[in-house]
C-alpha cells in the first residue's frame, strides 16, 4: 500500500513509526509548508521524495493520504485528497467545524472515497479492557469521569505543543485535548443529550480550564475535567458502577485497577489502605516501565491504522466512521456554546452507519 503523509510536525513521527512497522506499506513521500521540517521528517525514516505543496504529493501514485496538520485545514485538504486517492486517514479532530464535517462527508461518498479519524484512544488496552466488561455486564455503568491536567508550558519545553494549539483560530485546548474526551465519553455514553461546562480562559486567549457535565436518557452521566494550567500531569479516567464499584485507568501508564481499597476509620483500615496504596503505585510504574521498554506508545496508533488498513483492503467500514467524527465535533461545539452562553446546552447525536 502507497502512502503519501501532509503535515510533519510531531504527531507526524508517530504516525510514520507505525508505517515503517507495518510490512505491507510503503511511504512514498511526505509534505510540509516548512520544507526543513519534511526533508528532516524524510530523512529520518528514508523517504525520498519531500513536497511543500502537496498537490505535486497527490502527483504520486498514492493508495492512501495522512493529514497530520493543524485542524483548521483539515476539510479543505481532506477534500481535495478525496479527488485523487481512494482513501484518507485524518488526525483528531475530524475538523474545525460540523460544517466542515459535513462537507467531508459529502465530498468522500461523492467520490467513494473511504475516510477515518485519529481517534486513537479506544485501541488502549486498558479502554478495551473497560468496555468489554461493560458490554459483557460485568459492570453496570452509571458515571464516566474523564480528568485530564497538563502544563502546556511543560508540553512546549518537550515539544509536545506549540503555540497554534492555544490560538483562538483553532479552538484551543477543547479542540486539540478536549477531542479525545469527548470520543471517549460517546464510546461509553452514546446516548447524551445534554452539556453544562462552566470554565474559563485563565491564561490563554481560549478556554484553558473547565469542567464538563453530560447527562444521558437515563440515570448515567458523564464528566470531563480538563485544564492546561497545573505544573504536575495528571490523566486519570474513572468508571462507577451501580453497586459502588470504580475502575480506574492511567491513561500513560495504560493502567486499568478496581479501587477496593478499604476506608481508614481504624488502625487496621489506615494500614490496609496504605497497602493497597503503595500496590498500586508500584504496580503503575512497573507498567510504565514495561511500555516503555517495550515502546508501546504507538500501540493505539498501531491498532487503529492496522485496523483502517485492512477496512480499505476488505472494502469495510473505517474503525472510525464519518459520523463518529462529526458526533465529536458537535459535542465540542456544544460544550463551547455552554461555555459562552453559561448555561446548558441540547446534544443531538447521530448514530453511526452500520
Amino acid at each position: 500500500m502507497n502512502v503519501g503523509l501532509i503535515g510533519c510536525g510531531g504527531i507526524a513521527n508517530l504516525h510514520m513509526k507505525v508505517f515503517k512497522s507495518i510490512e505491507k506499506v510503503n511511504v512514498l513521500g511526505v509534505c510540509d509548508l516548512n520544507l526543513d521540517r519534511a526533508k528532516t521528517v524524510a530523512h529520518t525514516f528514508g523517504i525520498d521524495r519531500v513536497f511543500t505543496d502537496y498537490w505535486d504529493l497527490l502527483k504520486l501514485n498514492l493508495d492512501l493520504v495522512d493529514i497530520c496538520t493543524p485542524v483548521s485545514t483539515h476539510a479543505k485538504i481532506a477534500c481535495d485528497v478525496a479527488e485523487s486517492a481512494p482513501a484518507v486517514l485524518v488526525e483528531k479532530p475530524m475538523a474545525i467545524d460540523v460544517k466542515g464535517c459535513e462537507k467531508m462527508m459529502e465530498t468522500m461518498r461523492k467520490h467513494g472515497t473511504k475516510l477515518c479519524v485519529g481517534h486513537n484512544q479506544i485501541f488502549l488496552p486498558s479502554i478495551r479492557k473497560a468496555k468489554a466488561m461493560i458490554d459483557k455486564g460485568d459492570y453496570d455503568l452509571l458515571s464516566f469521569k474523564t480528568s485530564q491536567k497538563e502544563s502546556f508550558e511543560l508540553l512546549k519545553s518537550y515539544r509536545l505543543a506549540a503555540d497554534w494549539m492555544v490560538a483562538p483560530a483553532q479552538r484551543g485546548i477543547i479542540w486539540e485535548v478536549c477531542c479525545h474526551l469527548a470520543y471517549l465519553q460517546l464510546h461509553f455514553l452514546p446516548d447524551i443529550k445534554e452539556v453544562y461546562a462552566v470554565g474559563g480562559k485563565t491564561k490563554y486567549p481560549v478556554y484553558d480550564n473547565f469542567a464538563v457535565l453530560l447527562r444521558t436518557d437515563t440515570d448515567r452521566f458523564g464528566i470531563i475535567d480538563l485544564s492546561w494550567l497545573p505544573r504536575e500531569t495528571e490523566i486519570v479516567y474513572e468508571i462507577c458502577d451501580s453497586k459502588g464499584k470504580r475502575m480506574q485507568i492511567y491513561r500513560d501508564f495504560d493502567y486499568l485497577f478496581e479501587n477496593s481499597a478499604p476506608p481508614p476509620h481504624t488502625t487496621s483500615g489506615v494500614w490496609k489502605s496504605f497497602i493497597a496504596d503503595e500496590r498500586r503505585v508500584l504496580k503503575k510504574w512497573a507498567k510504565f516501565g514495561l511500555n516503555y521498554i517495550q515502546k508501546r506508545k504507538t500501540i493505539p496508533h498501531l491498532r487503529l491504522i492496522s485496523s483502517y488498513i485492512k477496512s480499505i483492503e476488505d472494502d469495510q467500514q473505517p474503525p472510525i466512521s464519518l459520523e463518529e467524527g462529526k458526533n465529536t465535533i458537535h459535542l465540542l461545539e456544544c460544550i463551547e456554546k455552554s461555555l459562552n452562553e453559561h448555561q446548558p446546552i441540547a446534544v443531538s447525536i447521530e448514530k453511526p452507519s452500520i
